[in-house]
């Protein structure tokens, strides 16, 4: 079960049909990130829950370029499912970033991870054509001018940056596709691991404690604390983060002990031991 929406890029200078390479891996790059986003989103609904298997296959993006100006066409979904559960939240939400777009206005419900791949589109739409058409079904077609697309709606606004910063706890979930995790502090907040370096083998680190560093985002409201560019290695020892000898065993203490020869007698006489003890019994 499939279905297609369509960019129309229009006064772009190539001839009918046809794009620049750059211009075209910008576009399909930007849209099939939004696509893949939008069907996560849709499918973490209650009672909408898939494997990762059946939502790859449900996010399948097919591309075809027609005549007319160009007519990017984007064939969405499985050709082989019989339902789609999630396309009709899927293109609703496209439809909100499609009237987003026009507007210079981002919808309450696009998550950041939506809106970077809303904010790719943007540029190769800039890029591609003076104008550009979308046709979304159900819907009739939107055309604006690309130079009047503001990236400004696109970029996080709801996260307090706070710099780089070092994090501890538990590593709770993977999404390689995206290299993206979940960090379960000691407190119990979550924090949204993104653009996780070396994301496959860190997936190993999963279920385990873990140092996490990478620039922090504060969430505000609902939203999750943020992270981006983050690296996760094996948390270390406690006393070896705070620098602390480990604690040695009494029988390796006093193996030690024994090892030593023992001090020689102490040369004193009986006055001098008479006064010392005078001075203990005051």
């Amino acid at each position: 079960m499939t279905r297609e929406i369509e960019i129309r890029l229009i006064g772009h200078a190539s001839p009918d049909g046809s794009l620049p390479a750059a211009d075209a891996l910008g576009l399909i790059a930007s849209f099939k990130d939004i696509t893949y986003r939008l069907t996560r989103a849709v499918a973490d609904r209650p009672g909408l829950g898939r494997t990762d298997a059946t939502l790859e296959k449900l996010a399948t993006v097919q591309v075809a370029f027609r005549p007319g100006s160009t007519r990017v066409v984007f064939v969405v979904g499985d050709e082989a499912a019989l339902v789609d559960p999630v396309a009709k939240g899927v293109d609703e939400a496209f439809w909100s970033i499609v009237n987003g777009l026009e507007k210079n206005l981002r919808p309450q419900d696009i998550s950041d991870t939506v809106a970077d791949s809303v904010d790719d589109l943007v540029v190769a739409l800039r890029r591609a054509a003076p104008q550009a058409e979308f046709a979304v079904p159900g819907h009739p077609p939107v055309r604006f001018r690309t130079s009047a697309l503001s990236r400004d709606p696109w970029r996080r606004s709801a996260h307090e940056d706070v710099g780089e910063t070092v994090l501890h706890g538990l590593l709770e979930m993977v999404d390689l596709h995206s290299s993206r995790f979940r960090l379960r502090d000691v407190a119990g907040n979550a924090i949204d691991l993104h653009h996780v370096a070396d994301a496959k083998l860190a997936a190993h680190l999963v279920g385990e404690q873990v140092t996490v560093t990478g620039v922090l985002a504060v969430g505000r409201g609902t939203q999750h604390h943020r992270m981006d560019g983050a690296t996760v290695e094996a948390t270390k020892p406690i006393e070896e983060r705070l620098a602390i000898s480990p604690r040695r065993r009494l029988e390796v203490l006093l193996s030690e002990a024994r090892s030593h020869a023992a001090p020689p007698p102490m040369d004193i006489s009986d006055e001098e031991l008479a006064e010392f003890l005078a001075d203990i019994r005051g």
